[in-house]
């Protein structure tokens, strides 16, 4: 199928998206909420379910002790290539984090595997007949019981096709932070913790992917600083994945990124609460930063603005994306937010 046609069906599915989040299922596209199992009468398609993973996913290579790709069609030069991205990615989390390599308690997810489809297509294709996940967004990273030995911490994603002949995994940075953090940072599995998480877990995972570069958030930046008052740290520390791509990426981003900038040693005192499953603690730094740094936010966010860097709007098919994969990580928090 060309990209074309792709985005195009992507577009199509929004609303069934919409109806998903809301309801509160964990259906796959334009199927009702169900139990996310993969009943056995579920062969619509002439037996697509019978494929195996071996079929569909024949490649395995193995990054190191902690890191195992499996994949369609990848080369060699894409796998090593793959490999270092990883690895320089997991360098620079250590060191901004200041982990010391420890691991939170009881988490016994000591490997990631990455499960690499060819395109979206594919992984759309194959994702819920042979994981049973949602493919209803841009790639997922599912923890599982991370306090149970026998779990296996998976990311499952694609190859982003509208980007060829450039070679380019979809979030391989984005999703392997969200591994990273939740094995050296936050205590327990994916919605451990009640709320105020999303601004934290989506925004390290942005700023720590993508740097200082981020022509998208300068010009929507710009572009809000031009009309408007920008999302406050309050507002920001209460976003939700339902509260849409801008707000759940990018003024999340900023957030984070203002406080490595300026409250580095702060945002480490944060972390070790989080590390000792102590919410309430967690929260008092979240006060603590709203009611005192909120108009050095304000001018840092000015700053930025002014300076030389360059924007960019964000393009449709990484809008898309985001909003599929914010959607999605919505349906599955639903029945923890308040009504």
């Amino acid at each position: 199928m060309s990209t074309l046609r792709s985005l195009a069906v992507l577009l199509t599915l929004f609303p069934l998206l919409m109806l998903s989040a809301c309801s509160g299922g964990n259906g796959s596209p334009g199927e009702p909420p169900d139990s996310g199992i993969v009943e056995e009468d579920d062969d619509d398609d002439g037996g697509e379910d019978n494929v195996t993973i071996d079929q569909v996913l024949p490649l395995t290579h193995v990054c190191g002790p902690t890191l195992t790709l499996l994949a369609q069609a990848m080369t060699d030069t894409e796998f090593n290539a793959s490999c270092a991205t990883l690895a320089a990615s997991e360098t620079f989390f250590h060191e901004r984090l200041q982990t010391g390599l420890v691991p939170v308690a009881d988490d016994y997810n000591t490997a990631l595997r990455i499960v690499v489809f060819d395109s979206y297509d594919e992984y759309d294709q194959h994702g819920y007949a042979l994981f049973g996940i949602n493919t209803d967004n841009g790639g997922i990273y599912i923890e599982g019981n991370p306090s149970d030995p026998d779990n296996e911490a998976s990311f499952y994603a694609h190859e982003a096709q509208w980007l060829l002949p450039e070679f380019v995994i979809w979030n391989l940075e984005h999703e392997y932070v969200h591994y990273l953090e939740g094995r050296f940072v936050s205590y327990g599995g994916f919605n451990h913790f009640p709320g105020n998480m999303v601004w934290w877990t989506e925004g390290l995972a942005e700023y720590l992917s993508m740097g200082d570069t981020n022509p998208e958030v300068l010009d929507l930046l710009r572009n809000t600083l031009s009309q408007s008052q920008p999302r406050t740290l309050g507002e920001t520390f209460g976003t939700r994945y339902g509260d849409g791509v801008d707000n759940v990426y990018s003024w999340t981003y900023l957030a984070v990124r203002f406080l490595f900038e300026t409250h580095y040693a702060e945002v480490l005192a944060m972390t070790d609460t989080l590390k000792a499953n102590n919410f309430a603690s967690y929260q008092d730094h979240l006060a603590h930063w709203e009611t005192n740094y909120e108009q050095q936010y304000q001018q840092w966010l000015q700053t930025l603005a002014n300076s030389g860097a360059e924007g960019a709007p964000r393009p449709e098919s990484r809008y898309l994306m985001l909003k599929q994969h914010a959607l999605s990580e919505a349906q599955r928090r639903s029945h923890l937010l308040p009504p």
